[in-house]
């Protein structure tokens, strides 16, 4: 799968190590953490029905405003927005925002 980051902070966060990180962050290191680790599961699966098994991640398609976007749980409070796109033969992941769900 091929990841864009839909602004900078994103992908700063994916690719600065947690400990290099300047400042006060918006999410707690926890959630960073997972944030890292279930970018590179989205990273390392061909098509997002591969994600189905993993069942901690509660992956769903969302509805209402949100239709045509995806989530998966990074924890108890917050998930990970996504948009699925398709380049050609290439599916595309565009990271939107973690998001406190549910507030």
């Amino acid at each position: 799968m091929i990841i864009e980051f839909e602004n900078a902070e994103l992908e700063t966060l994916y690719v600065t190590p947690l400990n290099a990180l300047k400042g006060k962050q918006k999410f707690p290191a926890e959630v960073i953490k997972q944030y890292k680790k279930k970018l590179s599961v989205l990273i390392g699966i061909k098509a997002l029905e591969d994600l189905r098994p993993f069942k901690g991640l509660n992956f769903e398609y969302l509805k209402g405003d949100r239709k045509g976007q995806c989530s998966i749980r990074l924890n108890d409070q917050y998930r990970l927005i996504f948009v699925p796109t398709q380049d050609g033969n290439f599916q595309i992941l565009l990271i939107k925002e973690i998001s406190k769900y549910y507030e």
